[in-house]
């Protein structure tokens, strides 16, 4: 291999890393009698945790499944767009108003629907989160070590200092707020900002999916789903690589779990965020004892391995957590330019290609799943598909600023939250906001 060429792996290896790293960053959504596990019998998208909202958090519900009750635009036209003078990680939620809302650095924003105009900004000094709306439609949103509550206009209701940096929050069925931290701190807060109880473990720990019954299940590093009971006991950890080193200087959430999505049988299902063992300084770590495939496990509700997938491709270091379709099948995101169709035994039924591979690295999240079948994906090339049930492209949208060098070489679009007349959302890393739908013919 000649220097040149070698030099031209490191350099691809390492633009590849900081893409990672801006997914770990963002990694991580009306009425009718209830499934198991907070899926609604009756097409209204409604969860027990998120009654009348409509997309209150990412990927849907408590089960992170990404499922709409609506069925998202057949073309991809660009109803509008906001500029929020700022970059952001954040994915966008559906206020309970209809307000689409999202972090930015430093600030927290509302969005009008119909109009793309801003409704209110509230400031947060470090960059916000991805957010969490509650039943009576308070806002939840983490910047640096703060925990944020908002009301629906976006008023101060109290602060939470974790004294460590914050995952975005997440929150139960009862109201009660979780919330994970860099450094492996999960705390439980009420809805008037008081700690319920807090927990810990060895690594950076990402704020829960959780089930119908309360049951918290957080994924953490390294390479560990833990599970706790809705007063913080901790009832079983997963390892699936086993006792793995913890390393200093790595990225922030990296070797981790991603964070789970829930079936409606039970079934706890998460992907992974693995590195190729290179520190944020650029330093290259000996011996390092982390696998660099990345997997979707598929894990019981006492926590045992029922199934692990592993797509073969090279640069698949990064497998997302899957969303789940109404029959069950889950479409997972990755890290090789792919989406992946794979059945609820851990086969794969088709595989979906962006085309960038021979390009660019980009990174393609979960879809978000309309009720009709057709999936929405982002890309971290500042690109959105829409893919029928099959796995064939029916549209693509492509941003014109594919690349900030300041964030990794990526331009994140974000999975994007489906409104009720069927808009999508979806939010741009250099700080705009898009609303994609069907535009009415001309009169």
């Amino acid at each position: 291999m000649s220097l040149k060429s070698g030099g031209r792996r490191v350099f691809t290896t390492i633009a590849l890393l900081l893409a990672l790293v801006m997914v770990m960053a963002l990694a991580v959504g009306c009425g009718g009698e209830k499934e198991e596990n907070g899926d609604s019998k009756a097409d209204n998208g409604k969860t027990e945790s998120t009654v009348a909202l409509t997309w209150p958090m990412g990927y849907q519900n408590n089960n992170r499944n990404g499922r709409s009750a609506v069925s998202g635009p057949g073309t991809a036209d660009v109803l509008w767009t906001l500029e929020a003078g700022a970059q952001t990680r954040s994915w966008a939620v559906i206020g309970k108003d209809g307000n689409v809302i999202a972090g930015f650095e430093g600030k927290v924003v509302a969005v009008n629907p119909a109009d793309g105009t801003a409704a209110w900004e509230f400031p947060t000094g470090a960059s916000a989160s991805t957010c969490v709306v509650g039943e009576d439609g308070s806002i939840y949103a983490s910047a640096g070590n703060s925990v944020y509550a908002l009301s629906s206009k976006g008023e101060e209701k109290w602060s939470y200092d974790m004294g460590v940096e914050a995952d975005e929050p997440a929150i139960g069925p009862d109201g009660t707020v979780y919330v994970g931290s860099v450094g492996g701190k999960l705390v439980a807060l009420s809805g008037d900002g008081e700690l319920k109880w807090e927990a810990s473990v060895p690594g950076d720990i990402r704020s829960p999916a959780v089930d119908k019954s309360g049951n918290l299940y957080c994924s953490a590093a390294p390479l560990v789903m833990y599970a706790f009971d809705k007063s913080g006991e901790q009832k079983w950890a997963f390892k699936p690589a086993g006792d793995l080193p913890l390393y200093e200087g790595m990225f922030t959430w990296a070797n981790t779990l991603d964070v789970p999505s829930i079936g409606d049988d039970g079934t706890i299902y998460a992907g992974t965020f693995v590195t190729p063992g290179i520190k944020q300084g650029g330093e290259q770590i000996p011996d390092y004892a982390i696998p660099l495939e990345g997997k979707i496990y598929a894990i019981t509700a006492d926590g045992q391995l029922k199934w692990e997938y592993v797509p073969p491709y090279e640069r698949s270091w990064t497998i997302h957590t899957p969303s789940i379709g109404s029959d069950g099948t889950l479409y997972a995101g990755t890290s090789c330019w792919r989406v992946l169709a794979i059945s609820t035994e851990g086969t794969l039924i088709w595989e979906f290609s962006t085309g960038e591979g021979e390009t660019v690295c980009p990174s393609i999240y979960s879809p978000s799943i309309g009720k009709d079948g057709l999936l929405y994906a982002a890309t971290t090339s500042a690109k959105v598909f829409c893919i029928t049930p099959e796995g064939t492209e029916k549209w693509r949208f492509a941003a014109e600023e594919p690349w900030l060098p300041n964030y990794g070489g990526s331009n994140n679009f974000t999975p994007p939250p489906i409104a009720e007349d069927g808009t999508l959302f979806s939010v741009l890393a250099q700080g705009r906001i898009y609303a994609f739908g069907t535009a009415a013919a001309p009169q």
